[in-house]
C-alpha cells in the first residue's frame, strides 16, 4: 500500500515538472511572438539613456528627443571636470525618429526574458548616432563663441613649429610646442558628436589645436610620394620626363589663414620650366631650314606659322598632378599651325613665294602642282614680308581695303582671297595687273600682297587648304 502511494506521488512530481516546462515554453513563445509583432520595445530597452520599454515608436521618439534636449553634458579635460553645459542652451537638438525606428526593427524578440530581468540591458545609441538638427546655427555659433572664450581664458596656445624644406626637398621641423588651447572648429564638431551619441560627457582634449608635428608628417609623406612619382610631359609626341630633382626644387611650404601648412609649387619656377620646354620644342617664331626651288637650302625667319605650348593653361594642371603624388603622363596643350611638324620643318606641302624671282610654286606631298609668275609688294615701304606664314582663311568675292602711299584710300574687289598674315597680306587674283614677273613689281608692286594671275588663282584657291604654310623669301 505504501509502495503504491509512493509510485503515485512520483508520477505527480513528473507531471508537475512537465506542466511547468510546457507553461514556461508557452509563456516564452507568447513573449517572442508579442515582442516580434507588437511594434513596442521590450522592457528595459534604453535609447540615449531613456528607458523606452513597452513604448511604441512615436512615444519613444518623443521621450528621447525631450531627454536629449534636457540633458546636461559634463566637460572634462582628461580626468579633470571643467564645467557643465545644458544641451538646451547650445541651440542643438536631435531628430530621433529614424534611429528609434531602426532600433525597433532590429529588436530581437528571442532575448526578451533577459531584458525583463535587466541582463541584456544596453544603451542602443552605441550602434549609431541620432540626427542633429542644426537649424538654429546662429544660436549654436554664439554659444560656442561664448563658451570658448571662457574655456580658453587661461589656456596656452600651441606654438607653431617652423616647417621648411631642405635643399634636397626633405621636410624639416624645428621649434614649436603643444598647448591646451581649444580649437573652435574641433569644439563645435565634437559637441555635435557628443549630443548625437547621447553621451553625458565630452573630453576637451579631443578639441585641442592639431599638433604641428602631425601636419609636418603629412607634408613629409606627400613629399616622399612626389619624389617617387614619374612625371611625363608629352609635347606633341615627344615625351619629356621631368627630373625629380627639378620638381623638388619647385616645392615650398605654405600656411593658410587658418594656420594649416601644406606643400605647394613655386608658380614662377614651374612657368620658367614650361617656357624653357616651349623654347626648345615649339616651332612658332623659329627659323626654318627650307629647300627653295631656285636658291637651294636657305634659312627663313619669323612669320606666324608654327605651334607652341599653352604654358599658362598647362601650369595649373601640371601643378595639380604633381601635388597629387601619383605618376602621370600628361599631354601638353598645343596651339598653332603645323602641329605635326618638328622644329625647323615646313613639311612637303607648301606654297613658296620667291620675291627675287617674282615667282610662286605650290607643292603637294613633295610634287609640284602649280607654278606661276607673280607681283609682290612695291619696295621699299610696301614689300611683301619675308617669313613662314600660313593660309588661315579662304574667302571668295572679297573687297580689299587700305591706304595708298599718298594717303588716299583704295578698295579692290577680288574673286579669291587667301590671307597669310594678320595685317592684310595674302594671296589673291589681280586683274588690274597687265603683266606678272620680272621687274614689274619695282614700279607697280602691290600693297604687300602676292598678286596672282586671274587665270591661275582659281586652281590655287581650290588646291591649297587652310593651314598650308606659305614660305616667302
Amino acid at each position: 500500500m505504501g509502495r503504491t502511494n509512493l509510485h503515485r506521488n512520483h508520477h505527480r512530481v513528473l507531471w508537475g515538472i512537465t506542466s511547468g516546462i510546457i507553461a514556461i515554453a508557452a509563456i516564452y513563445g507568447i513573449g517572442v511572438y508579442h515582442y516580434s509583432n507588437s511594434q513596442k520595445f521590450i522592457p528595459n530597452t534604453v535609447i540615449a539613456g531613456v528607458d523606452v520599454g513597452g513604448k511604441d515608436q512615436a512615444t519613444a521618439t518623443k521621450l528621447v528627443e525631450q531627454s536629449v534636449k534636457s540633458q546636461t553634458i559634463t566637460l572634462k579635460d582628461g580626468a579633470k571636470k571643467i564645467s557643465n553645459i545644458k544641451v538646451a542652451d547650445t541651440g542643438l537638438s536631435v531628430n530621433a525618429k529614424a534611429f528609434v525606428s531602426n532600433s525597433l526593427q532590429k529588436q530581437n524578440g528571442l532575448t526578451w526574458p533577459l531584458q525583463m530581468v535587466n541582463v541584456a540591458h544596453a544603451d542602443k545609441v552605441s550602434d549609431g548616432d541620432l540626427t542633429i538638427k542644426d537649424s538654429d546655427t546662429q544660436k549654436f555659433d554664439s554659444f560656442s563663441k561664448k563658451e570658448l572664450k571662457e574655456l580658453n581664458s587661461d589656456r596656452t596656445a600651441s606654438k607653431a613649429s617652423k616647417i621648411t624644406l631642405t635643399s634636397t626637398g626633405a621636410v624639416k621641423l624645428s621649434g614649436g610646442s603643444q598647448g591646451n588651447y581649444i580649437d573652435a572648429h574641433g569644439f563645435k564638431k565634437n559637441l555635435k558628436a557628443t549630443v548625437a551619441s547621447g553621451k553625458s560627457s565630452m573630453d576637451l582634449k579631443d578639441s585641442y589645436q592639431t599638433p604641428t608635428e602631425t601636419k609636418a608628417n603629412q607634408i613629409t609623406d606627400q613629399y616622399k610620394k612626389i619624389q617617387a612619382e614619374d612625371a611625363v610631359y608629352d609635347i606633341n609626341g615627344t615625351k619629356v620626363t621631368i627630373p625629380s630633382a627639378e620638381i623638388v626644387s619647385w616645392l615650398k611650404v605654405d600656411t593658410n589663414v587658418y594656420g594649416v601648412r601644406s606643400l605647394s609649387l613655386d608658380d614662377t619656377k614651374v612657368s620658367n620650366y614650361l617656357n624653357g620646354l616651349n623654347d626648345k620644342y615649339s616651332t612658332y617664331k623659329k627659323s626654318f631650314n627650307f629647300k627653295s626651288t631656285k636658291q637651294g637650302t636657305i634659312t627663313v625667319k619669323d612669320g606666324n606659322f608654327g605651334w607652341e605650348i599653352s604654358t599658362d593653361v598647362d601650369k595649373t594642371t601640371l601643378e595639380n598632378k604633381i601635388l597629387a603624388g601619383k605618376s602621370f603622363d600628361m599631354q601638353a596643350t598645343i596651339s598653332g599651325s603645323g602641329q605635326g611638324l618638328k622644329p625647323g620643318e615646313v613639311g612637303n606641302t607648301y606654297v613658296e613665294v620667291d620675291k627675287a624671282a617674282q615667282h610662286m610654286w605650290f607643292y603637294h606631298n613633295g610634287k609640284l602642282e602649280l607654278s606661276t609668275s607673280v607681283v609682290t609688294g612695291l619696295p621699299p615701304n610696301q614689300t611683301t614680308p619675308t617669313g613662314v606664314w600660313f593660309v588661315w582663311k579662304k574667302q571668295q568675292n572679297a573687297v580689299l581695303k587700305g591706304k595708298n602711299d599718298n594717303g588716299t584710300s583704295y578698295a579692290s574687289p577680288v574673286k579669291y582671297w587667301m590671307p597669310i598674315d594678320y595685317t592684310g597680306v595674302g594671296l589673291h587674283d589681280a586683274p588690274w595687273q597687265p603683266t606678272f614677273g620680272g621687274d614689274w613689281f619695282k614700279t607697280h608692286g602691290s600693297h604687300g600682297c602676292v598678286n596672282t594671275p586671274p587665270s591661275v588663282m582659281p586652281k590655287l584657291y581650290a588646291d591649297v587648304p587652310t593651314g598650308t604654310p606659305v614660305v616667302v623669301h
